[in-house]
């Protein structure tokens, strides 16, 4: 386990790259730049919902339950709803703005972008104390506002060990008064006891502000560790300042301080006459542009020409979009960002389809959003004395309302199928999420007979077989020439029973006119009325028409 010195503890520069100048890269590579930007975009870019945590929770043992009961079943003590009363106060603070007029969503993207580049963010939650005029004890405190803090300036005290505090000691209401190892621990001013010091702000030429466990909360995103993380763009620094490099270099090739192509090298023994010639030429070719000279070297030795002297290679030449894509898809693989995301349609076939690469960026927001979720969010709500509910971040991607029908109509039909089993499906609260139920069994002293399935009937012992055979006495027994019940058409009437199922027959497949099969299905023999209105109608028709 590694060991560190007590006190403040100073971040570790790999290659001597210091903070600011992370900062300073990330803020003029346009290439990490964009990647940093659509990723926060697409993680903040529905917002935040409030959301319970339980729907009952047991008032002895804390057993949280999902789905609707009236007293534990571990301990078989009565159970409570979610406190609404929880949420009057932080939904109140998150919705105002703090001091530097920012609001909840700004201060996020704050915490993001720190996250990205440096691996560290800390976010200070500024309490205000309320002391007994008597005792001058803190009886207790409230989350006044909520602010980002630079980590350029930000320091852990820890031991060495790694755990928080173990050096300095401060007042929570007098932060001036600082107590070192080996001073008394009681403050001069209101004689209360000093508590441990857990971070320190190290910014401006005066004294280092110090804060107490509570009212800073610092995480990591991609390497998390017992003090600071790992900057990514540190990894990247190479392939960051090369981009910057190719950049700056297409700027000045660009402008005119860059260095000619190349040079015209001439061999003669009359160069006034060549001066002559080139200037004649020169003159044509303003008149017209598209005039093609005609040179002649004139040479008394017979070994004259024109040479032409490259100084500059071209940019398919030196492979300059091939090896700037090499980066700038290494770059955006670390954050997980696709090529769609930063409007490069170009790739986009293949193996590199649009589908494939939404998928891609999607986990890499799920990821991200889960730092906030499972992570700074409960740290924030728990000293905010929020216990029965959490603060959950949209998924980027809004599904489309047909596949959501769907997946409502299966977990309907669901149900109905589970109540036919025996089980009672109770909806669950969700606000604007998709339908889903819990299930419990059925109480007949309660609930009532369960339904049954077509075609069946209640069990004798439950309340819905008496109802069952008092709706079908009042819809009376059905005609024995309509329907006999022991044997409703026979063989080959078309109607089948399972206790007198139908002779199997040989099918013969449809001809090529109309598609009518050697199967007769007949429906059941006609009333005595029906007869005699069939001969009435036959009696009018003449013979043979």
């Amino acid at each position: 386990m590694p060991l560190y010195t007590t006190g403040i503890q100073e971040p570790v520069l790999a290659q001597g790259i210091t903070l600011p100048a992370l900062y300073a890269v990330s803020q003029e590579n346009l290439i990490l730049r964009t990647v940093l930007a659509k990723l926060s975009q697409e993680i903040f870019r529905r917002g935040y919902y409030w959301e319970k945590k339980f729907q009952h929770k047991c008032t002895s043992c804390g057993e949280e339950y999902n789905h609707e009961v009236t007293e534990c079943q571990l301990c078989g003590s009565p159970t409570r709803e979610p406190d609404v009363n929880q949420l009057i106060y932080p939904k109140h603070l998150l919705e105002q703005t703090n001091s530097m007029e920012q609001n909840f969503m700004h201060v996020l993207f704050e915490i993001e972008r720190d996250l990205n580049v440096v691996d560290d963010a800390f976010l200070i939650l500024v309490k205000e104390y309320f002391v007994d005029p008597e005792t001058s004890d803190i009886k207790f405190y409230r989350v006044k506002e909520i602010i980002r803090a630079d980590p350029i300036f930000m320091r852990i005290i820890s031991d060495k060990r790694g755990v928080r505090g173990g050096r300095y000691k401060v007042c929570p209401l007098h932060r001036d008064q600082v107590s070192y190892p080996g001073q008394d621990d009681k403050c001069e001013v209101c004689g209360n006891n000093m508590q441990d010091a857990h971070y320190a702000n190290m910014a401006g030429s005066g004294k280092t502000q110090y804060y107490l466990e509570g009212e800073v909360l610092h995480i990591s995103k991609y390497n998390p560790s017992k003090l600071y993380g790992r900057s990514p763009v540190n990894t990247m620094w190479r392939q960051a300042m090369t981009l910057t490099a190719m950049d700056n270099y297409m700027y000045t090739a660009y402008q005119k301080r860059r260095s000619p192509k190349g040079i015209i090298s001439v061999t003669t023994d009359n160069l006034e006459s060549m001066k002559s010639f080139w200037k004649s030429v020169d003159e044509k070719m303003e008149r017209d542009p598209h005039y093609i000279p005609k040179v002649g070297i004139e040479s008394s030795t017979g070994r004259g020409g024109v040479n032409w002297v490259k100084f500059m290679d071209t940019l398919e030449e030196m492979q300059y979009i091939a090896v700037r894509d090499e980066m700038r898809n290494r770059i955006a693989a670390f954050f997980g960002v696709s090529s769609i995301f930063m409007v490069d349609s170009g790739k986009s076939g293949g193996l590199n389809n649009e589908g494939m690469q939404i998928l891609v960026t999607n986990r890499a927001v799920e990821f991200g959003q889960k730092v906030y979720t499972d992570v700074l969010f409960p740290r924030m709500l728990k000293q905010m004395e929020v216990t029965d509910w959490k603060i959950t971040l949209y998924p980027n991607e809004e599904e489309d309302e047909i596949t959501r029908l769907r997946r409502d109509e299966m977990e309907v039909n669901l149900a109905q199928r589970m109540a036919m089993l025996g089980y009672k499906p109770e909806l669950m609260e969700e606000g604007d999420r998709d339908i889903r139920f819990t299930y419990r069994e059925i109480d007949p002293s309660q609930d009532g007979a369960p339904p049954m399935p077509p075609g069946m009937s209640a069990p004798p012992g439950l309340p819905g077989a008496a109802t069952a055979g008092a709706m079908g006495a009042q819809m009376g027994a059905v005609p024995p020439g309509l329907m006999p019940a022991s044997q409703p058409g026979g063989e080959g009437m078309g109607i089948r029973t399972p206790r007198s199922p139908a002779s199997p027959q040989s099918r013969t497949s449809f001809g090529t006119g109309s598609p009518v099969s050697s199967v007769q299905q007949r429906g059941p023999p006609n009333s005595q009325a029906q007869d005699n209105s069939r001969a009435l109608m036959n009696a009018r028709r003449l013979r043979g028409a």
